[in-house]
């Protein structure tokens, strides 16, 4: 899975950046939003900004929800297309669908705390069917977005990701939320499992992101044990 940012746009991704520009034009200094400003609510820069409304840098699906709910447009009027918006609008009675809720904040895919404010908190619509299929319709899920770089390509900043909050044994190759104490924090991030010589370690998929996750963790280290909230399931497509 590329970043983003490094991706080349398509002509899509330059087709939306079109119809976002233009809403911006029409409706940015009405509200009082500023590029500066936009920039703040996305965690980026004001030139990155300047670069998703022109069309250089293709926009995931965080990216869109959140200019999109700035400037109080529906996401499907700038674009259509993304692999989050299939199961998100549905196009058949809502009752054959179930609301999956964010968490309010971001997951960091590199050390430090739970990053404030970086999520927009909305839910998510999944097809009853296909979370039947694959066997955790009736689990407790969550959505969050992840933040940062070590677990990339697997899952690249900003990403929409699906939880099952009570699937917490750690299998080897699976990726897990998990929790660890960090200093006088708690860190949140989302780590690989891995089984070495019977006991379980935690790992991160670019371990040079992340200077703290150099090496593999013992998830049972006195003083130290990681906590497993979760199972992964679903990173813009099924796992």
């Amino acid at each position: 899975m590329k970043n983003a940012r490094s991706a080349k746009p398509t002509p899509e991704d330059v087709a939306a950046a079109m119809r976002l520009k233009e809403s911006w034009k029409h409706r940015a200094s009405g509200l009082g939003l500023t590029q500066t400003k936009m920039a703040e609510e996305l965690g980026i820069t004001q030139g990155a900004v300047s670069q998703y409304l022109n069309g250089r840098i293709p926009m995931n699906y965080r990216t869109l929800k959140t200019f999109c709910l700035a400037l109080g447009v529906e996401d499907t009027d700038i674009r259509s297309d993304l692999p989050e918006q299939q199961f998100n609008t549905p196009s058949t009675p809502s009752n054959e669908y179930v609301e999956v809720m964010a968490l309010p904040q971001a997951v960091g895919l590199a050390a430090g705390p739970l990053a404030e404010g970086y999520a927009q908190a909305h839910a998510m619509k999944f097809r009853k069917s296909v979370l039947r299929q694959k066997g955790i319709l009736t689990r407790p899920l969550a959505m969050f977005y992840a933040r940062g770089h070590s677990m990339e390509p697997t899952i690249s900043d900003g990403d929409s990701v699906l939880l099952d909050t009570s699937d917490t044994d750690a299998v080897d190759g699976d990726i897990y939320l998990v929790r660890w104490p960090e200093g006088e924090n708690q860190t949140y991030g989302v780590r690989r499992a891995m089984t070495l010589e019977g006991e379980v370690f935690f790992t991160s998929d670019n371990r040079h992101a992340d200077s703290h996750w150099l090496k593999p963790r013992r998830m049972l280290t006195k003083g130290k044990a990681i906590t497993v909230l979760g199972r992964v399931h679903w990173i813009g497509g099924w796992r």
